[in-house]
């Protein structure tokens, strides 16, 4: 049978430690929790979340009012105080959860009670833990302080090359939110082009007869002034199409928000889901806020995660929405995998017409991640031929290469 002894050195560091946790007052844990609240408010400032020094006052004087004990009411407590704008909310999570350590998923009220923490996990209990136990060594907690920045300074707003090539398919819950955040911040510039309408400008550099003509009628028939004009821009707009039925379900939740960005920021810019049936969803992407867009998508597409009817979507369109948005100055998007088994003759006699009114079709399939994928299906094979351009769209950076050719048609 072996034995260890401990040093007596080390003996007596260990009885040093438990003296000092012993002694250690209630003013002293307070003060404690104050400079981690501090800390904790820097950290968010340096990963460019705004919060100001009365922020970090409001969020040490609400302490007074909750249970110190619940995770639940102290993540409100620091939430309600220093996040000042909910387009922050996602990127506060995930520091919050990094920081203070309190599990993989922000604390919730369940059943009316405050949900009580784990000893191992809670980092705010002021009866458990010593202001020596909580700063320990200045030098280490600087140094721990200090890598903690470098583990979560990058990604809460710009997304690594990793992160923007990884497919859609295999988001995790927490990367969820990072990406619910770059949606949230997506900023979408198409370089608008010159058409071939003109109207009237001082600092065009053509001559506008005309106007230059009826204003000397007011001073006598003498021209006074040359008046000018230069051509009118003309920005791409485009008609979306998006599939939400089954074969889709991984696929459409990224692809509708991505489409919440593209009609924010492009004018006249109109998006329909379609299914077994056809929705004209414009007026609810339109909402100033993504998440309460998705909430109403939810209750109001009751065809979601179903089959498929290409060809009848497409024809139902073509019936009430074709005599007006089925023009040459707007691009057709059809967000799809090309899965149907619905009448094929019909699929290609909608897309006929689509080809003869639209200016391009653009065709988006997730499929197409695949190396050896080949457009075989019924479906895909029929409206091939009428596509001006097949592209991926299974990650962020294949919807951002769609972008760039959309500022090229």
């Amino acid at each position: 049978m072996k034995v260890l002894l401990v040093p007596v050195e080390q003996q007596r560091q260990l009885e040093e430690q438990r003296k000092k946790k012993a002694s250690a007052t209630v003013e002293q844990r307070t003060e404690s929790l104050i400079r981690r609240i501090i800390r904790f408010a820097k950290l968010l400032r340096a990963n460019k979340i705004p919060v100001h020094t009365a922020n970090e006052r409001d969020a040490v004087a609400a302490l007074a009012h909750i249970d110190i004990n619940s995770r639940f009411e102290f993540y409100m407590a620091l939430r309600t105080n220093m996040l000042m704008s909910q387009k922050y909310r996602a990127a506060f999570d995930i520091l919050f959860l990094q920081f203070w350590r309190v599990g993989v998923s922000i604390p919730k009220k369940q059943g009316g009670s405050t949900e009580e923490p784990d000893e191992k996990d809670s980092t705010v209990d002021k009866n458990s833990k010593s202001p020596e136990d909580e700063e320990g060594n200045p030098k280490k907690d600087s140094k721990k302080l200090s890598n903690q920045y470098n583990e979560v300074n990058v990604p809460t707003y710009s997304l690594g090359q990793s992160l923007r090539e990884k497919d859609f398919e295999l988001i995790s819950p927490l990367e969820m939110a990072m990406f619910d955040e770059v949606f949230r911040n997506f900023r979408i510039t198409v370089k608008e082009k010159l058409g071939r309408r003109f109207k009237p400008s001082n600092r065009g550099k053509m001559i506008d007869l005309r106007r230059s003509i009826r204003q000397s009628t007011q001073r006598g028939g003498e021209i006074m002034q040359i008046l000018t004009r230069q051509r009118k821009p003309r920005s791409s707009k485009l008609v979306l199409l998006a599939d939400v039925s089954g074969s889709m379900d991984i696929y459409s939740r990224f692809l509708i928000k991505f489409t919440y960005s593209l009609q924010k920021y492009l004018r006249d810019t109109e998006t329909f889901a379609f299914g077994t049936q056809l929705m004209r969803i414009s007026d609810i992407l339109s909402n100033r806020s993504l998440d309460a867009a998705m909430n109403i998508l939810s209750k109001k597409v009751q065809f979601w995660s179903g089959g498929t009817d290409i060809g009848g979507c497409f024809a139902e369109f073509n019936k009430h929405y074709g005599g007006k948005l089925r023009k040459r100055n707007r691009i057709l998007v059809i967000l799809s995998d090309g899965w149907d088994k619905g009448d094929q003759e019909l699929l290609k006699k909608q897309m006929l017409l689509f080809k003869r009114g639209f200016r391009k079709i653009v065709w988006l399939n997730p499929n197409l991640k695949y190396d050896r994928y080949e457009p075989l299906c019924m479906g895909m094979s029929t409206a091939m031929p009428f596509v001006d351009h097949f592209l991926p769209c299974h990650n962020l950076k294949t919807l951002e290469e769609f972008i760039e050719l959309v500022k090229n048609i």
